[in-house]
Protein backbone atom coordinates (compact mmCIF):
# COMPACT_ATOMS: atom_id res chain seq x y z
CA UNK A 1 0.00 0.00 0.00
CA UNK A 2 1.60 3.04 -1.03
CA UNK A 3 2.04 5.92 1.81
CA UNK A 4 3.08 8.87 1.74
CA UNK A 5 4.40 11.29 4.90
CA UNK A 6 4.20 14.57 5.45
CA UNK A 7 5.64 16.84 8.01
CA UNK A 8 4.93 20.68 8.20
CA UNK A 9 6.12 22.80 11.11
CA UNK A 10 2.22 23.38 11.96
CA UNK A 11 -1.03 21.31 11.67
CA UNK A 12 -2.97 23.55 9.15
CA UNK A 13 0.03 23.20 6.80
CA UNK A 14 -0.27 19.90 7.28
CA UNK A 15 -3.33 19.33 6.44
CA UNK A 16 -3.37 21.72 3.62
CA UNK A 17 0.01 19.50 1.87
CA UNK A 18 -1.84 16.20 2.95
CA UNK A 19 -4.56 17.56 0.36
CA UNK A 20 -2.49 18.17 -2.15
CA UNK A 21 -1.01 14.85 -2.39
CA UNK A 22 -3.71 12.45 -0.65
CA UNK A 23 -5.60 11.45 -3.94
CA UNK A 24 -1.44 9.63 -5.16
CA UNK A 25 -1.70 7.90 -2.46
CA UNK A 26 -4.06 5.02 -0.47
CA UNK A 27 -2.12 6.14 2.79
CA UNK A 28 -1.29 10.08 3.94
CA UNK A 29 -0.50 11.01 7.28
CA UNK A 30 1.08 14.20 8.59
CA UNK A 31 4.05 13.77 11.12
CA UNK A 32 5.88 16.26 13.43
CA UNK A 33 8.87 17.65 11.74
CA UNK A 34 10.54 16.30 15.06
CA UNK A 35 9.94 12.68 14.37
CA UNK A 36 10.33 12.21 10.71
CA UNK A 37 13.41 10.70 10.17
CA UNK A 38 12.40 8.05 13.52
CA UNK A 39 9.14 8.04 11.54
CA UNK A 40 11.08 7.19 8.11
CA UNK A 41 13.50 4.42 9.56
CA UNK A 42 10.26 2.31 10.97
CA UNK A 43 8.14 2.92 8.18
CA UNK A 44 9.80 2.98 4.82
CA UNK A 45 7.19 5.31 3.53
CA UNK A 46 7.38 5.75 -0.29
CA UNK A 47 7.18 9.56 -0.76
CA UNK A 48 7.81 12.17 2.13
CA UNK A 49 6.57 15.31 1.21
CA UNK A 50 8.38 18.26 4.02
CA UNK A 51 6.66 21.70 4.00
CA UNK A 52 9.05 24.32 3.59
CA UNK A 53 9.20 27.63 5.75
CA UNK A 54 11.01 30.60 5.13
CA UNK A 55 12.68 32.91 7.11
CA UNK A 56 11.38 36.63 8.46
CA UNK A 57 13.95 37.92 5.22
CA UNK A 58 11.97 35.57 3.16
CA UNK A 59 14.95 33.28 2.61
CA UNK A 60 15.14 29.71 2.18
CA UNK A 61 16.04 28.10 5.64
CA UNK A 62 14.22 26.76 9.13
CA UNK A 63 13.69 23.86 10.36
CA UNK A 64 12.60 22.17 7.13
CA UNK A 65 16.55 22.56 5.45
CA UNK A 66 17.53 20.08 8.13
CA UNK A 67 14.83 18.36 7.75
CA UNK A 68 15.47 17.01 4.36
CA UNK A 69 18.80 16.75 5.17
CA UNK A 70 18.50 14.32 7.75
CA UNK A 71 16.11 12.36 5.50
CA UNK A 72 18.07 12.34 2.08
CA UNK A 73 21.05 10.71 4.59
CA UNK A 74 18.73 8.38 6.38
CA UNK A 75 17.18 7.12 3.18
CA UNK A 76 19.06 8.56 0.30
CA UNK A 77 16.63 6.51 -2.14
CA UNK A 78 13.48 7.67 -0.50
CA UNK A 79 11.86 10.19 -3.08
CA UNK A 80 11.44 13.57 -0.68
CA UNK A 81 9.72 16.11 -2.03
CA UNK A 82 9.50 19.94 -0.32
CA UNK A 83 5.81 22.00 -0.67
CA UNK A 84 5.80 26.01 -0.91
CA UNK A 85 3.76 28.15 1.65
CA UNK A 86 1.35 29.94 0.58
CA UNK A 87 1.94 33.58 -0.91
CA UNK A 88 5.78 34.22 -0.93
CA UNK A 89 5.32 34.94 -4.78
CA UNK A 90 7.28 33.68 -8.20
CA UNK A 91 10.12 34.77 -7.01
CA UNK A 92 9.78 33.15 -3.40
CA UNK A 93 8.78 29.78 -4.89
CA UNK A 94 12.13 30.18 -6.95
CA UNK A 95 14.35 30.38 -4.28
CA UNK A 96 12.72 27.87 -2.30
CA UNK A 97 12.64 25.51 -5.07
CA UNK A 98 16.53 25.52 -5.94
CA UNK A 99 17.42 25.48 -2.24
CA UNK A 100 14.96 22.00 -2.19
CA UNK A 101 17.05 20.56 -5.05
CA UNK A 102 20.04 21.82 -3.74
CA UNK A 103 18.98 19.84 -0.68
CA UNK A 104 18.40 16.30 -2.78
CA UNK A 105 14.38 16.93 -2.74
CA UNK A 106 13.22 15.14 -6.19
CA UNK A 107 10.97 18.37 -6.49
CA UNK A 108 9.18 21.53 -5.43
CA UNK A 109 4.99 21.88 -5.66
CA UNK A 110 3.95 25.21 -5.45
CA UNK A 111 1.68 26.10 -2.73
CA UNK A 112 -2.36 25.85 -3.26
CA UNK A 113 -2.00 23.13 -6.01
CA UNK A 114 -5.06 21.65 -4.56
CA UNK A 115 -5.98 18.06 -6.23
CA UNK A 116 -9.42 16.24 -7.20
CA UNK A 117 -10.77 12.87 -6.60
CA UNK A 118 -8.64 9.66 -7.66
CA UNK A 119 -10.57 8.22 -10.50
CA UNK A 120 -10.33 4.43 -10.84
CA UNK A 121 -10.31 2.04 -14.33
CA UNK A 122 -13.24 -0.40 -13.86
CA UNK A 123 -11.08 -2.92 -12.18
CA UNK A 124 -11.09 -0.68 -9.20
CA UNK A 125 -7.74 0.18 -9.15
CA UNK A 126 -5.82 3.26 -9.28
CA UNK A 127 -5.25 4.88 -13.38
CA UNK A 128 -1.83 4.02 -14.29
CA UNK A 129 0.16 5.39 -17.30
CA UNK A 130 2.14 5.65 -20.42
CA UNK A 131 4.15 8.94 -20.83
CA UNK A 132 5.66 10.06 -24.10
CA UNK A 133 9.45 11.38 -23.83
CA UNK A 134 7.64 15.28 -24.03
CA UNK A 135 4.94 14.79 -21.43
CA UNK A 136 7.83 13.17 -19.42
CA UNK A 137 9.67 15.73 -19.89
CA UNK A 138 6.82 18.43 -18.84
CA UNK A 139 6.20 16.39 -15.94
CA UNK A 140 9.84 16.39 -14.50
CA UNK A 141 9.73 20.19 -15.15
CA UNK A 142 6.74 20.14 -12.84
CA UNK A 143 8.51 18.15 -9.95
CA UNK A 144 10.78 21.19 -10.13
CA UNK A 145 8.35 23.84 -9.73
CA UNK A 146 8.65 25.23 -13.12
CA UNK A 147 5.93 27.01 -14.89
CA UNK A 148 4.54 26.31 -18.16
CA UNK A 149 6.69 29.09 -19.64
CA UNK A 150 9.71 27.72 -17.74
CA UNK A 151 9.26 24.73 -19.36
CA UNK A 152 8.69 25.47 -22.58
CA UNK A 153 11.89 27.57 -22.62
CA UNK A 154 14.23 24.67 -21.24
CA UNK A 155 12.68 22.40 -24.17
CA UNK A 156 13.12 24.95 -26.46
CA UNK A 157 9.15 24.33 -27.39
CA UNK A 158 6.22 26.66 -27.65
CA UNK A 159 4.25 27.42 -24.05
CA UNK A 160 0.79 26.00 -26.05
CA UNK A 161 2.71 22.85 -26.75
CA UNK A 162 3.70 22.59 -23.62
CA UNK A 163 0.00 23.26 -22.26
CA UNK A 164 -0.82 20.33 -24.91
CA UNK A 165 1.28 17.95 -23.09
CA UNK A 166 0.34 18.84 -19.10
CA UNK A 167 -3.27 18.24 -20.66
CA UNK A 168 -2.65 14.81 -21.96
CA UNK A 169 -0.09 13.40 -18.67
CA UNK A 170 -3.09 15.32 -16.85
CA UNK A 171 -5.63 12.91 -18.49
CA UNK A 172 -3.25 9.75 -18.55
CA UNK A 173 -2.16 10.15 -15.06
CA UNK A 174 -6.00 10.75 -13.93
CA UNK A 175 -4.56 13.48 -12.02
CA UNK A 176 -6.43 17.02 -11.75
CA UNK A 177 -3.92 19.54 -11.20
CA UNK A 178 0.45 19.73 -11.28
CA UNK A 179 0.83 18.50 -7.38
CA UNK A 180 -1.67 16.00 -8.40
CA UNK A 181 0.62 14.68 -11.47
CA UNK A 182 3.61 14.67 -9.71
CA UNK A 183 2.35 13.00 -6.52
CA UNK A 184 0.39 10.34 -9.15
CA UNK A 185 3.88 10.12 -11.16
CA UNK A 186 6.06 9.05 -8.00
CA UNK A 187 3.01 6.36 -6.66
CA UNK A 188 3.04 4.96 -10.48
CA UNK A 189 6.66 4.57 -10.48
CA UNK A 190 7.08 7.06 -13.20
CA UNK A 191 9.32 9.27 -11.44
CA UNK A 192 11.96 8.21 -8.53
Amino acid sequence: MPVCLVAAPDADTGERVAHAVEAGFEQVRCVDLADLVATVARELPDLVVVAADVTASGAPGGAWTAIVEAVREAAPDLAVLVAGPPDIGREGEHRLAAAALDLGARGFLRSGEQVGPRPFSGSGRPVTAELSRRELDVLLGMTEGLSNSEIAAALELAEDTVKTHARRLFRKLGAGDRADAVARGFRQGILR
